[in-house]
């Protein structure tokens, strides 16, 4: 006679619970959020016909924003800045932020006076922080002027937008996943950032 495996009663009780706390530690993942690789700004409407980047010196002065977000624009600001001088597009970034008379003949009278060759004006134009129930969204417009050698002229002029929404929980029969927030504004920032030096890199390409 064949030997038959027996299971205590005690034995398969233990052996449920293991399998059990297996199949929740398995379906209680979070779930992770898939933040788009920035790509060129989702506006370009113009470009210049040569490449003026090399060796230029660049003024920076602070974005505007809407009066709810009033605090934001310079925030917007220096990450662009970081991302410029991260990837070396310019030889100088310099961030010109208390700029009270933001008009564009006194920022290129500013500009001339310390010798910039370029300078970069923006707006934040929409921003939401997220949530777990609501998306963060950013939207942001850029130009990037010539203001040595002559008249002062328009080289790059974009607008780039970002919406992430949060990734909510979802109930299934037997578990439930946790939901994610919506990603922080700044991140979305970070992407508008990296869409308009992409575009400075290769609109036109350099040689």
């Amino acid at each position: 006679m064949k030997n038959v495996l027996k299971i205590r009663p005690h034995t398969a009780l233990i052996l449920c619970a293991l399998l059990a706390v297996l199949f929740w530690s398995g379906c209680a993942h979070r779930n992770q959020l898939s933040i788009p690789e920035a790509a060129l700004p989702d506006d370009v409407f113009s470009t210049p016909g040569t490449n003026p980047c090399m060796g230029a010196r660049v003024g920076v002065f602070a974005f505007s924003s809407p009066v709810y977000a009033a605090d934001k624009g310079n925030r917007a600001t220096r990450i662009l800045c970081n991302a410029l001088e991260a990837t070396g597009v310019f030889k100088q970034v310099v961030f010109e932020p208390g700029i009270r008379d933001m008009t564009l003949r006194n920022l290129i009278n500013v500009a001339r006076i310390k010798r910039y060759d370029l300078i970069i004006t923006g707006k934040l134009t929409q921003y939401y922080e997220g949530s777990y129930v609501e998306a963060a969204a950013v939207t942001q417009t850029i130009r990037v002027i010539r203001v040595r050698g002559g008249k002062p002229g328009l080289l790059w002029h974009a607008s780039a937008s970002e919406r992430i929404s949060p990734d909510r929980s979802t109930d299934y029969i037997l578990f439930q996943t946790d939901g994610e927030p919506a990603p922080p504004a700044s991140t979305l920032m970070k992407k508008n950032a990296d869409k308009f030096v992409k575009m400075m890199l290769t609109l036109p390409p350099f040689p």
